[in-house]
């Protein structure tokens, strides 16, 4: 899985009330003596949850990018001591209620275009308090991610790269209802390593053979960490292949998923857009922003070419009515347009 899924990302998002922590002690996590010795010696969901709370920054350690940390969220590890039930006197009523509401999460998706740019969907940029993008993730919960195939020794990689955004830059034009315009560019703050083997850039339909194929019929994949059949998110990268619609469905599920809107409007939006999908087979929550890309020929190559980002879809996932996709092959232009050296 590792070669085949590493041309996405994930986009890490900050719930609206929380924003970046604000403190006195904000520091790079390994020079925080209980931060670092929860990260090495007490590797549980609580302490994912202290991380989240305490996250104040990105920093930079010997010329690569860590996390910081406001340094008195976390309690030292020798005196954390269980709760005192001797008295019988209950005070949870002193604890909040909106307990574990708050805290950095993953909401979208993105893919690799070069060492500086993520593409993903505007709809996952704007309004969004965006910390940063992880690269070369497969399964969240796992610190080594393996590839094994048969009679062959397993490739493993376990490192991910995490990195600040130094700008995020929607389509001008991004219009959130009617869905248009959904596409958006995140540049890095530093550069992407493309050296190891879980990180790669997707290819982009740039000449004119890739940007006039007919894709009605075609069976494209998804990938991303969305919501599955259970109603869950996924903490692993998962794919899905299923085939793009012809434009004449796609105006019939689009006119009846939202009617609201003038059919003159409905018909503007789908000039850009794409539809696929069948029924137990869709994009889902989560997966916003990832690619819908096809196994095509690039300069004379077999490769995974990024036609699509996932933009909107019905409420329920899987059901009869396909995603939508932003078409990339409309806005190379605008991408080349907005990246820069």
């Amino acid at each position: 899985m590792i070669k085949k899924l590493i041309f996405c990302v994930l986009v890490l998002h900050i719930c609206a009330v929380l924003g970046y922590g604000i403190c006195n002690d904000c520091m790079e996590y390994t020079k925080c003596k209980a931060a670092f010795d929860h990260a090495t010696l007490k590797r549980d969901r609580e302490t994912m949850q202290l991380f989240s709370k305490a996250y104040c920054g990105m920093g930079n350690e010997n010329g690569e990018m860590i996390h910081k940390v406001c340094c008195s969220v976390f309690p030292s590890l020798h005196r954390m001591t269980s709760i005192d039930s001797r008295s019988g006197i209950s005070k949870d009523h002193l604890l909040p209620e909106t307990c574990g509401m708050n805290g950095p999460q993953f909401e979208c998706s993105g893919t690799i275009i070069n060492s500086k740019y993520i593409l993903t969907a505007a709809h996952c940029v704007v309004g969004k308090n965006i910390r940063g993008v992880r690269m070369g993730e497969f399964d969240i919960r796992s610190d080594v991610d393996c590839e094994y195939e048969p009679g062959l020794s397993p490739i493993c990689e376990n490192h991910y790269q995490d990195m600040a955004v130094e700008k995020a830059i929607p389509h001008s034009e991004f219009i959130r209802m009617p869905p248009r315009n959904d596409i958006a560019l995140l540049r890095m703050e530093g550069e992407i390593d493309l050296s190891y083997n879980n990180v790669e850039p997707i290819c982009l339909p740039i000449t004119s053979e890739l940007q006039n194929r007919v894709l009605h019929h075609k069976t494209g994949t998804v990938a991303g960490w969305g919501v599955t059949d259970t109603q869950i998110e996924s903490t692993k990268l998962m794919i899905v292949d299923f085939p793009v619609k012809s434009n004449s469905d796609c105006k019939m599920f689009f006119e009846n998923t939202v009617n609201q809107y003038p059919k003159a409007q409905w018909n503007e939006t789908m000039k850009n857009q794409f539809c696929a999908g069948e029924s137990g087979k869709d994009s889902c929550k989560g997966d916003s922003g990832g690619p819908f890309m096809i196994k095509d020929i690039y300069k004379d190559v077999s490769r995974y070419v990024q036609y699509g980002v996932v933009s909107h879809g019905p409420p329920r996932c899987g059901s009869d009515t396909p995603g939508f996709y932003t078409d990339v092959r409309k806005y190379i232009n605008w991408i080349l347009d907005n990246i820069t050296d």
